[in-house]
């Protein structure tokens, strides 16, 4: 499953677009996404970029053709709050259903966020991708 961070790294070609891109690469099933990565990425892509046009193609891209949204519902929640709850440090809401959502799809969660990297890996398996 690919956290925002793993697709901002992916479309701006950063360290770890070469692991996001061998997932789509690989054959398999479409990586999934967190439901709430939608309006996420929307935002950051609006931030980095000056045309509204360009982000919006971007999000539709990666949201239609390249991954699957997975819902977050209160199953999920109640993960999210077990993982706040196993995390020795604060972490965002957002990313805790980030976290909460691999976790109840049995999925390995791929980023570079310095908040999910706090998350016990016994908690949720994780790839973490160069920041640099």
């Amino acid at each position: 499953m690919l956290d925002t961070s793993a697709l901002l790294a992916h479309f701006f070609d950063e360290p770890g677009a070469d692991v996001v891109q061998s997932l789509w690469d690989s054959g398999l099933e479409k990586p999934g996404i967190c439901a709430v990565t939608v309006a996420e990425l929307k935002a950051r892509l609006k931030e980095e970029l000056a045309i509204d046009a360009e982000a919006q193609q971007a999000v539709e891209g990666y949201l239609d053709e390249l991954t699957v949204c997975l819902p977050v519902d209160r199953a999920v929640a109640e993960l999210a709050w077990q993982v706040k709850e196993a995390c020795p440090e604060r972490i965002p809401l957002v990313d805790a259903l980030i976290a909460g959502t691999a976790r109840a799809f049995n999925a390995v969660l791929v980023h570079r966020d310095p908040h999910l990297a706090r998350i016990p890996r016994e908690v949720v398996g994780q790839v973490v991708l160069p920041r640099s």
